[in-house]
C-alpha cells in the first residue's frame, strides 16, 4: 500500500450519501491530494446528487444500476456456485437471507442480485485498487459481498458505528466486520491498571446510568405513549395518489436495484401498522412484579440485528420456544413489544406467542429499566437491553453476536434449551469495579463524534470534522500496521 495515498470508496445510498459526501469533502480539504475516493451509487439519480455534491472531477462513481442492466445475462446460476467456493462462503444462502430487502424476491432474482454485486465488487476493488470500503454497519447483501469480496482482495470494511449506552449522539466505534465488533477491544481488561482519568470517567458514566431511566428526550413513559402511539393522519388520504406515482416510478420500479424494486408494495404500510397496532392489542398485559420472570424485549424486524448478527435466532419465536421450555415451574418469561415498531409485527405472531401458558406479553408502555432490575436474568439476541442490564450487574444472556458479549457478568450461548438453570446456577455478580473496568477499555475503543446519519448532530461542521479526522487517521494506521 502506499502510505501517501489513500483510495477510499464510499458507499452513497439516500441518507448516507449525505455523510459520505461530507466525510470525503473534509478529508480532502485536510489532506489534500493524497485523498482519492469512488462512491458506490444506486442509480443515476444518486450519481447526479454525488457530482453536485463533490466538486472534484478526481472521483470516480461506481453505478450498481447500469452496471447491472449492462450485465445482466451474465449473472447465472453457474456462477453462483462458483462464487460461493471462490469467496469461501458457504452456505451463501445464509447471506442472501441476512437481507431484508432480497428475502422477499423469488429464487431467480435473488440469484441474479447475488452474482451481480460478486461480479460488480470483483471489478471495481481490483480495477481501481481500493484500500477500503466505507459504508454502514452491514445489513445488506450488497454490503455483505463488499465485505466478502474486500477480504479476498484485501479491501477493508469499515464503518463508523454510533456508542451506545446513551451516549449515540457523541461518541462512536469503527468497526471492520458484520458483527460491529470493537476491533482493538482487549478482553484481559480485567488485568489491566487504568489511569485516574479514565477511572473518574467510567464511574461518572456509571452513575449518570444508574440515576436515570434511558427514555427518548427525557420523556416520561405517557408522554412516550402519547408521541409513538399510532394513529390515523390525515396524510394518509394521500396513499393511494403515493401508490400510482410510485408503481410508474422510474426509480422506485428498477429491477437492478433491489433496495428500491417494487417499493410500492410498502405504500400502505403505515395504515396497516395502525390496524395491527388496535387488534394487538389485546394481548398486551401488565407485568406482576411480584413474579419471577426472565426478561426479554422483542427486536426490531427485519434488521440487521437479528438478520446479521443472530442468524440462528433471526425467527425470534423459535428463541422463544426454546426459553418457554427452559424455564423452572416458578419463573415466567416476559416478552416485550418495543414502542417504536407497534404494528410493525403481523399478528399471527402474537397469536402463536398465545399459546404459551408460561410467556407474558407485556405492555409496550411499561418501563424496560424497571422490568430489568425486577428480573431474575434479561436474555437478548444483540439488543441494548443487554448493555443496560450488564451496567445494573444483573445476568445477562444472549445468544447473537454483540459489542458487549465480552462485559462482565454477560454469558453468551448458542442454545439455551435446557440451560438456563445450570447458566443461573454457575453466574456469580461481578463487583462494581469489574463493570468500572470493563467500561475503561470500552471507551478506549470509541471516538469523539456521531456517526449516525439520521440525526442532526451529525452534520455540524465540528462533528463532520471529528469523524473525518478520526476515519484518517485509522486508515493511516491501517496501511502502517499492513506494511
Amino acid at each position: 500500500m502506499n502510505k501517501n495515498e489513500i483510495r477510499i470508496c464510499f458507499t452513497a445510498r439516500p441518507q448516507l450519501d449525505h455523510l459520505v459526501t461530507k466525510l470525503y469533502t473534509s478529508m480532502k480539504q485536510s489532506y489534500g491530494i493524497c485523498i482519492k475516493s469512488g462512491f458506490i451509487t444506486s442509480n443515476s439519480k444518486e450519481s447526479a446528487f454525488i457530482q453536485r455534491s463533490v466538486i472534484d472531477t478526481d472521483i470516480k462513481i461506481h453505478e450498481v444500476s447500469s452496471y447491472f442492466r449492462n450485465h445482466w445475462n451474465e449473472f447465472t446460476y453457474d456462477k453462483f456456485v462458483f462464487y460461493e467456493k471462490k469467496y469461501e462462503c458457504s452456505p451463501i444462502w445464509k447471506y442472501i437471507y441476512s437481507d431484508r430487502f432480497l428475502i422477499e424476491k423469488d429464487f431467480n432474482y435473488c440469484i441474479k442480485i447475488t452474482v451481480g454485486y460478486f461480479h460488480f465488487f470483483e471489478k471495481i476493488f481490483s480495477e481501481y485498487k481500493y484500500q477500503c470500503y466505507y459504508d454502514e454497519s452491514v445489513s445488506t447483501i450488497q454490503s455483505y459481498i463488499a465485505y466478502l469480496v474486500g477480504r479476498k482482495q484485501k479491501v477493508t470494511y469499515m464503518a463508523q458505528i454510533p456508542a451506545r449506552g446513551g451516549i449515540e449522539n457523541k461518541y462512536n466505534y469503527l468497526s471492520v466486520d458484520p458483527m460491529d465488533n470493537l476491533i482493538n477491544f482487549n478482553k484481559e481488561y480485567l488485568n489491566i491498571e487504568y489511569n485516574a482519568e479514565e477511572i473518574i470517567g467510567a464511574e461518572k458514566f456509571l452513575e449518570d446510568f444508574e440515576s436515570r431511566d434511558p427514555r427518548p428526550a427525557g420523556l416520561s413513559y405517557s408522554d412516550i405513549e402519547l408521541k409513538f402511539k399510532p394513529k390515523f393522519r390525515i396524510s394518509y388520504a394521500l396513499s393511494p395518489l403515493k401508490y400510482i406515482r410510485n408503481r410508474f416510478d422510474t426509480y422506485k420500479n428498477d429491477k437492478y436495484f433491489y433496495m428500491y424494486y417494487q417499493s410500492y408494495r410498502k405504500i400502505f404500510d403505515n395504515e396497516k401498522f395502525l390496524i395491527r397496532y388496535h387488534i394487538s392489542k389485546k394481548y398486551y398485559r401488565n407485568a406482576d412484579y411480584s413474579q419471577k420472570y426472565v426478561f426479554y424485549p422483542l427486536h426490531y424486524q427485519p434488521e440487521s440485528s437479528t438478520l446479521v448478527r443472530a442468524k440462528k435466532y433471526e425467527k425470534q419465536l423459535f428463541y422463544i420456544d426454546s426459553w418457554a421450555k427452559s424455564l423452572p415451574a416458578d419463573t415466567l418469561l416476559y416478552v416485550k413489544e418495543h414502542y417504536v415498531v407497534l404494528g410493525n409485527r403481523r399478528l399471527s405472531f402474537y397469536k402463536e406467542l398465545k399459546k404459551y401458558p408460561n410467556v407474558i406479553l407485556i405492555s409496550p408502555w411499561e418501563s424496560s429499566r424497571k422490568l430489568i432490575l425486577h428480573s431474575q436474568a434479561v436474555t437478548t439476541l444483540t439488543g441494548t437491553a443487554g448493555f443496560e442490564a450488564m451496567l445494573l450487574r444483573k445476568p445477562v444472556i444472549i445468544s447473537g453476536n454483540v459489542f458487549y458479549q465480552d462485559a462482565p457478568g454477560v454469558v453468551k450461548v448458542d442454545d439455551i434449551y435446557g440451560k438456563y438453570l445450570d447458566i443461573m446456577n454457575q453466574w456469580k455478580q461481578p463487583d462494581r469495579q469489574e463493570i468500572i473496568k470493563y467500561l475503561c477499555e470500552y471507551f478506549r475503543n470509541i471516538s469523539e463524534g456521531c456517526s449516525d446519519y439520521t440525526s442532526v448532530e451529525t452534520y455540524t461542521e465540528e462533528n463532520i470534522r471529528y469523524l473525518a479526522n478520526d476515519l484518517y487517521r485509522k486508515i493511516i494506521r491501517m496501511i502502517e500496521s499492513a506494511d
